[in-house]
């Protein structure tokens, strides 16, 4: 009479590259998969091929039982997987199929962001200062260029050490007495339009001692449009003037502009 062997007992099996008998449970089975590694040979087999009981037979229902719990465990690391394309997703949402956090920029991407952020201190720099920087020739044609870009006031623009004076003569006026006519030219040699500038006319003795000197608007100075805020570049203005005699005393006449 051929006895039975039940679930949990032991059986055995063949390793299918060296032929190799194992004694196994269905315990072992299950944690493994069926998928065992021979201790010959050391090759990784499936254990259910060669498996048999002692006595010739497997236990009644044990592949079917075997097959669920293999089931059981392809499904539950199917759930794994499909968590993990889950969070792929979300991460897809977030930058994309292809995309990249901020912090990932390449160094050069980082470098070019860098220079592009001090361009644009430095003009703003030069912007908030162009009325100090334009009287300084290093400087001037940059602070033009950016105007031609962004709004600027020139009639606020100066440089006086830019303003030649071309010619002044002083003589006694050929009508009223007691008094100087005053007359000349300047021209301005700065590469930007600039304001009128005022002029300070100053009266010295032999001794260079200070006779007088007053400071005169444009409005009281020019020929022509008293109303004139400004001059191109390379424009000559003509001036004239009607002062006080101070007398023989005045010999030399000094003229500055500011």
């Amino acid at each position: 009479m051929v006895k039975r062997t039940q679930l949990g007992e032991i059986m055995e099996t063949a390793c299918t590259h060296c032929g190799s008998r194992f004694r196994l449970t269905e315990v072992q089975l299950r944690k493994a998969y069926g998928k065992v590694r021979c201790g010959q040979c050391g090759s990784l087999f499936n254990a259910l091929r060669g498996l048999k009981n002692f006595e010739g037979e497997l236990p009644p229902g044990y592949l079917d039982r075997l097959r669920d719990a293999n089931a059981e465990a392809e499904a539950a690391r199917g759930d794994s997987a499909a968590e993990q394309r889950r969070e792929l997703s979300l991460h897809e949402a977030m930058y994309g199929s292809e995309g990249r956090s901020a912090f990932s920029i390449s160094p050069l991407g980082w470098f070019i962001g860098i220079l592009l952020l001090g361009a644009i201190g430095i003009a703003q720099a030069f912007y908030y200062q162009r009325y100090q920087l334009i009287e300084d020739p290093r400087y001037q044609q940059q602070v033009v260029n950016l105007c031609r870009i962004l709004p600027c006031a020139e009639t606020e623009f100066a440089s006086t050490e830019q303003i030649r004076m071309l010619e002044r003569n002083v003589f006694t006026h050929p009508i009223a007495n007691d008094a100087l006519m005053i007359t000349g030219s300047f021209k301005n040699q700065a590469p930007f339009r600039q304001k009128m500038p005022d002029m300070l006319i100053s009266l010295f003795d032999v001794q260079g001692k200070l006779i007088a000197n007053r400071l005169f608007t444009p409005a009281e100075y020019l020929l022509e449009d008293k109303n004139r805020r400004a001059f191109e570049p390379g424009a000559i203005v003509q001036f004239r003037l009607e002062i006080v005699d101070p007398g023989t005393d005045a010999l030399t006449y000094e003229f500055e502009f500011y």
